[in-house]
């Protein structure tokens, strides 16, 4: 073959490859370019690079997608305060050695007046049992006094006050661990006031479950190490077990402020990298990630101060479905 033909055949061999490389980078680049789709969705980047997902009414109702307009809401600032479940044990024995010294005293009280009737009529009493009976009350007296003084101490007035059949189902309860008492401390100087009828309560390990108090008393003491404004907040624990020693976070209604913002429910949130989402309807049939930031958690769902306005449409059912597609589409993409 002559050296004319050789390169004949070369040059039209490189074209050919040439060729068939520039045929697949356009394919390539028109399948990058090409929207996925679904049978459900079609998800898509918009000119600012978010990520869109469109779905058509009818297959949203049949996906189970509902979403919901968020309204403004008003509420105080609560100051965050932290600290830990008591042992019922102390209180359970102090409870039970009031209910003994009481009992006492009833006997010694009534020995005491059936001694004086007797003293009174001359029958069957003389000074010495009069002043030995006097002698039995007032010193049952004054130990009931020290143990009522003692509750009081370390347990604050609102227990001291109840009456031994209210406290003792109080002590049954917690024994049982079907309730109980944790003690916060809030910082020194924060505006709280004096006497919250409420909080809400986050025990280290259910972040998801805070707990609302059924009441709310000054504590009759500072903890020693964590100077500060100290509480006892009563609490249900039936929807899991809270042991003593516990940790836990409280948030204290602040004195005279507020904030605004929205309540987030919490079906409407997901969680992705870390951090919480939820799903905003654009229209009809568009839908776009965004980040609650900083949000909240409290029993009733996500509040949120930023971020998310009043008016603001979100998915509440269906929102993890529709995260589904969306990291979908990325493994698709190769993100």
């Amino acid at each position: 073959m002559s050296r004319r033909r050789i390169a004949v055949v070369l040059l039209v061999a490189a074209v050919m490859v040439v060729a068939r490389v520039g045929f697949r980078s356009a394919r390539a680049d028109e399948e990058e370019e090409k929207p996925i789709t679904s049978s459900a969705a079609r998800v898509w980047r918009d000119a600012a690079g978010n990520v869109l997902i469109t779905i058509q009414p009818a297959a949203q109702k049949e996906i189970g997608i509902a979403t919901e307009i968020l309204k403004p809401l008003v509420r105080p600032i609560e100051i965050e305060a932290y600290g830990f479940i008591l042992d019922p044990a102390p209180l359970s024995k102090l409870n039970s050695d009031l209910a003994s010294a009481q009992a006492a005293l009833d006997a010694a009280g009534a020995q005491y007046r059936r001694t004086i009737r007797l003293y009174s009529e001359q029958k069957n009493a003389s000074l010495r049992d009069l002043q030995a009976a006097q002698a039995s009350y007032l010193t049952d007296k004054s130990q009931v006094e020290a143990l009522e003084q003692q509750l009081r101490d370390e347990w604050g007035a609102e227990i001291a006050l109840m009456n031994l059949a209210t406290r003792s189902k109080l002590v049954s309860s917690l024994v049982d661990r079907r309730e109980a008492i944790a003690r916060v401390t809030a910082p020194i100087g924060e505006p709280l006031d004096d006497a919250p009828n409420t909080t809400q309560v986050v025990v280290l390990g259910h972040e998801e479950q805070p707990l609302n108090s059924h009441a709310v008393y000054n504590a009759p003491a500072v903890v020693p190490t964590i100077q500060g404004q100290t509480f006892l907040a009563l609490l249900a624990t039936t929807e899991f077990p809270v042991r003593p020693g516990t940790a836990v976070t409280a948030r204290l209604p602040a004195s005279d402020t507020s904030e605004r913002g929205v309540m987030v429910p919490r079906s409407a949130v997901v969680r992705y990298a870390g951090r919480e989402w939820i799903y905003r309807e654009l229209d009809g049939d568009r839908f776009v990630r965004h980040e609650i930031v900083p949000a909240e958690l409290t029993a009733d769902g996500y509040f949120v101060t930023e971020e998310l306005g009043p008016g603001t449409q979100v998915v509440i059912a269906g929102a993890q479905s529709l995260l589904s597609e969306e990291l979908k589409a990325q493994i698709q993409m190769g993100h």
